[in-house]
């Protein structure tokens, strides 16, 4: 492969190296003797598998939670969300995204182990950015059209709520995971109650200065493309590959 970031099927072979590797991460984790073991069980050579993914077993956690926002948008494409109201739908694309992963057993033990892996200082911030695409794609998904603060808020709101489902789920012994659903409910709630709130407090002179600083804070706009060059590397999540 001569150029395998514009090869067309760069990601099917990054797929069929990933799920080999979901066989072996439940005993090795995110080694670089399971990121080899995978190429090998997957029929790629190391030159191709270090192409694919530059930074080896590093690389490989990145791709896993971003194959798994794609299988989290196409079941949603494929769900009847008509009958749910908007918080509803919120929270059903937050569990979708949460167990992702056909075999529930499985995804349980996955996802502690990204955890762990992104808990470490050199991983949190590339997790965090994670994590914010994530909330992003799922805004995207419901149609948010913000343009304001309000498009930072939504995103920063709805990652805490991703991250710290992540970390209840991994947890939860409950049959067919009731109690992280019923979590998620709970969380999703809230930030309705926090909307309202926001809202009254806009109009309140005392948290003027507040609002005035995060009306600061670079517009998007979506009818023209954004002018990253104004801020670059400002933005959680800007430049990350998708």
């Amino acid at each position: 492969m001569t150029n395998d970031a514009q090869e067309p099927d760069a990601n099917k072979l990054k797929e069929k190296i990933l799920y080999q590797a979901l066989e072996l991460i439940p005993y090795d984790g995110w080694t670089r003797h399971c990121f080899e073991t995978a190429l090998a069980n997957a029929n790629v050579d190391l030159e191709t598998g270090y192409r694919l993914f530059p930074k080896g077993e590093n690389d490989l956690p990145h791709f896993f939670h971003k194959y798994g926002d794609t299988k989290m948008l196409e079941t949603l494409g494929n769900t009847d969300l008509s009958d749910l109201r908007y918080s509803e739908k919120i929270a059903k694309a937050v569990w979708i995204r949460v167990s992702v992963w056909e075999d529930v057993d499985l995804n349980q033990v996955l996802v502690k182990k990204v955890l762990s892996t992104y808990a470490l200082p050199a991983n949190f911030f590339p997790g965090t950015k994670l994590v914010w695409n994530t909330a992003d794609k799922i805004w995207d998904f419901m149609g948010d059209t913000s343009e304001d603060y309000n498009w930072y808020t939504k995103r920063m709101i709805l990652s805490g709520i991703i991250s710290s489902t992540f970390l209840f789920y991994i947890g939860d012994k409950s049959e067919d995971f009731a109690d992280t659903r019923d979590f998620i409910n709970r969380r999703i709630s809230d930030v309705m109650e926090f909307e309202k709130v926001k809202t009254q407090a806009k109009n309140n002179p005392l948290f003027a200065p507040v609002f005035k600083t995060l009306e600061k804070l670079p517009f998007r706009n979506h009818k023209k493309s954004f002018d990253k060059s104004k801020y670059p590397g400002w933005l959680p999540g800007e430049g990350s590959s998708q």
